[in-house]
């Protein structure tokens, strides 16, 4: 049911984030393929989604970074994220967002959030939708047990926030100049 970041392969395990409130539904009936609010904000289709790896994981919050910042008005902002814009008052603005006020919200929203290691199968892969620019956006439109899945953990077996598993992949990547150049904003995140 856990596992610690030290014993995840952090090139190669995949992983997928959610709010802390959906751990012991998660735990007792597994990942079952939805629309959420992120796949609503890229028109995407009911599924599973998974990040493979550290470069995924980077991937996927320079992404949603990006997203906000380039592409979204403060009127845009999904109710549901709303919350973590507090430097915000009025969101009837069609102002835009900046990429500072982007990763203090994405910084909160990652707080409020923990991964789950997901081993997936060779059947589960194959049906795979494989997305974004890297490669290491996984879409899965079937659902995953929850034998399939180990929340991620510190060697003392407390289970870390998605903010905490975000900052120790920054640690492992910070200088490697071809992950900087490719996930700015993610390093943008931890160094503003």
């Amino acid at each position: 049911m856990t596992i610690s970041i030290e014993e995840c392969d952090i090139n190669n395990d995949y992983f997928h984030f959610t709010n802390k409130s959906n751990i012991n539904g998660i735990l007792d009936k597994g990942l079952i393929p939805t629309i959420g609010v992120a796949s609503k904000l890229v028109n995407d289709r009911a599924n599973v989604s998974v990040s493979k790896g550290g470069k995924g994981i980077m991937g996927i919050i320079n992404s949603f970074i990006y997203k906000f910042y380039q592409e979204m008005k403060i009127s845009d902002i999904p109710k549901e994220y709303r919350k973590y814009f507090i430097e915000i008052s009025y969101f009837e603005s069609n102002d835009s967002i900046s990429r500072e006020i982007a990763c203090k919200a994405m910084i909160r929203k990652l707080k409020d959030e923990v991964f789950f290691r997901v081993k997936l199968n060779k059947e589960q892969l194959s049906n795979a939708k494989i997305g974004g620019l890297t490669g290491y956006d996984v879409n899965l439109p079937m659902g995953i047990d929850k034998s399939q899945l180990e929340l991620i953990t510190d060697e003392n077996n407390k289970v870390l926030s998605a903010y905490d598993m975000a900052q120790y992949i920054y640690i492992k990547a910070k200088d490697i100049d071809v992950f900087r150049k490719m996930h700015s904003d993610f390093f943008y995140m931890f160094e503003m």
